[in-house]
Order: structure tokens, then sequence, then C-alpha cells
């Protein structure tokens, strides 16, 4: 398709936002679902250790925050 007649449904900025959030979700569920049930303890090392887990999971909630 060409670019004269390509139709823009939604800004770069939007879908930046939208997939900053939706990567940005799955990363708080997978660290704050690790924290309530300890037996999916093994979640938190999809960040290296718990404890960068529990470091990082409230800055991804920031940016959760600020991309809405």
């Amino acid at each position: 398709m060409s670019k004269s007649k390509m139709i823009v449904r939604t800004k770069f900025v939007d879908r930046a936002c939208h997939w900053t959030v939706v990567i940005c979700f799955f990363l708080v569920a997978l660290s704050g679902i690790s924290f309530f049930f300890p037996t999916l303890q093994w979640l938190t090392q999809t960040f290296g250790t718990p404890q960068m887990g529990r470091i990082l999971h409230p800055f991804f909630g920031i940016a959760i925050f600020i991309a809405l």
C-alpha cells in the first residue's frame, strides 16, 4: 500500500503508550502475584533475583501511571 493511500488510525505516541502499559502491566502482575503467593516465588526469577523484583515492582507501576 502506498503512503498516500495509507490511513493512520492512531498516532505513534498512542500506540507506544498502549504497549508500554501492556508490557508494564504484565511485569507488575508477574512480580505482584509472586509476592502474594509464596508458592509462585519462581516467577520473580524473571527479574533476576526476588530482591530485584521487589525493587522494580513500584517503578513499573509508576511507568503505567505515567503512560496512562
